[in-house]
């Protein structure tokens, strides 16, 4: 296959993610299902471990899987304070320009497309990696 071909499918592969987090969240803006994808995953990342980072990044598409990695910081994971609020407000902090999200909706839609996307094992790995006030902004949500 040649790079091209490889950047192509990946870039098509992102639409389709975007595309879902658009269906789930209820909401028609790939820029604002962008910033919702990127600041979810920075968090999701940052409280795993790093055997379990290792293995979600393997099952993402591959610029999606550049995006897990922006400005990641080993020695930092998993934060220590694994609480839903601090994760939610996390995410919120990094979704500037975008002051007009219902974060918790757009959380929702990221882990729904996750759920889509990633094999049956391994959302199950990552779920049960994170702690239970975060696992039930997954499991809160309908699959």
């Amino acid at each position: 296959m040649a790079q091209t071909d490889i950047f192509s499918k990946n870039t098509q592969k992102v639409h389709e993610w975007l595309k879902d987090i658009n269906q789930n969240a209820d909401w028609d803006d790939q820029n604002k299902s962008m910033a919702v994808l990127r600041a979810t995953l920075h968090e999701l990342r940052d409280n795993l471990l790093i055997d379990h980072i290792a293995h979600l990044s393997a099952q993402l598409p591959l610029i999606i899987r550049g995006m897990f990695f922006e400005n990641w910081q080993p020695n930092d994971c998993p934060v220590k304070d694994r609480k839903a609020q601090i994760f939610l407000d996390a995410v919120e902090d990094q979704l500037y320009p975008y002051t007009d999200i219902n974060i918790e909706k757009g959380v929702k839609a990221v882990l729904k497309t996750l759920s889509k996307h990633l094999s049956p094992g391994e959302t199950a790995k990552i779920k049960n990696a994170l702690s239970k006030e975060i696992q039930q902004l997954w499991d809160n949500n309908p699959q």
